[in-house]
C-alpha cells in the first residue's frame, strides 16, 4: 500500500488483494454487526464511571445521554460509514504496470520474473472532505476489534515481531493485520491531513 496526497483528494494506492479485502470490510467491521451487544456498547460508554453512586442526578444524566447524545452519536457514526462505503464503491483495480509507470518497463518486469495478474492491485481515491468520516470509521472498527479480541496487547504484538507469523494461528494473525492496517491508515490521516 502507498499513500498519495493531492490537492483535492488522497489515495490509498497499490493495495494488495489482502489489503483491499481488509479495507473493503472496514464499514461492516465498524458497524459492529459481527459482534455482540456488549462489544458494540464500547462505542457508547456510560457518561459516568462505574465508581459513581447512582442518585437522582446521575440517573438523570444517564437518561439524557441515552435520549439525546447516544442517538446523535449513532447517526454520526452511521453517516461516516456510509461515506466510506460510497468511497469504497468507487475503488478500482489498477494494473501493476500503472503503479510502476516510469519506474520499470513491462520487459523489465518480465525479466525479473514478476507474474502478478494485470489487475491485482487496487486504488481508493477519497475526497479530502471525507477524511473525518474515514478517521471515525477506522476508529470505530479498531475500538470494536480491540474490545472483542484484545488486540492492543503490546506483549502479543512483540511475540509476533520476534517469533514471526508462525507464533499464532492464522485467524488471529489476520485480525492483527487488519487492526494494524487500520492503525496505519489512521496515523497517515492524522499526520498528513488532520494536523494543525
Amino acid at each position: 500500500m502507498r499513500f498519495i496526497l493531492a490537492e483535492d483528494f488522497w489515495v490509498l494506492d497499490a493495495l494488495s488483494p489482502a489489503e483491499w479485502q481488509l479495507i473493503r470490510d472496514l464499514p461492516e467491521v465498524a458497524a459492529g454487526t459481527r459482534y455482540g451487544d456488549k462489544t458494540r456498547e464500547r462505542l457508547f460508554p456510560s457518561p459516568l464511571s462505574e465508581e459513581v453512586i447512582a442518585d437522582e442526578s446521575t440517573l438523570t444524566q444517564i437518561e439524557d445521554w441515552d435520549e439525546l447524545i447516544r442517538p446523535e452519536l449513532e447517526e454520526s457514526f452511521a453517516q461516516a460509514r456510509f461515506i466510506v462505503e460510497k468511497d469504497l464503491r468507487n475503488a478500482r483495480p489498477v494494473p501493476f504496470s500503472e503503479i510502476v509507470a516510469g519506474e520499470l518497463t513491462d520487459d523489465e518486469l518480465e525479466e525479473i520474473g514478476f507474474t502478478m495478474p494485470a489487475h491485482e492491485l487496487y486504488r481508493v481515491e477519497v475526497p479530502r472532505g471525507h477524511t473525518e468520516p474515514w478517521y471515525s470509521t477506522l476508529n470505530q472498527a479498531r475500538l470494536l476489534m480491540n474490545e472483542e479480541y484484545d488486540l492492543a496487547d503490546a506483549e502479543e504484538r512483540m511475540l509476533i515481531r520476534s517469533l514471526g507469523a508462525g507464533a499464532m494461528d492464522e485467524e488471529r494473525m489476520v485480525l492483527f493485520a487488519q487492526y494494524e492496517l487500520y492503525s496505519v491508515v489512521q496515523s497517515i490521516l492524522v499526520e498528513n491531513l488532520m494536523g494543525d
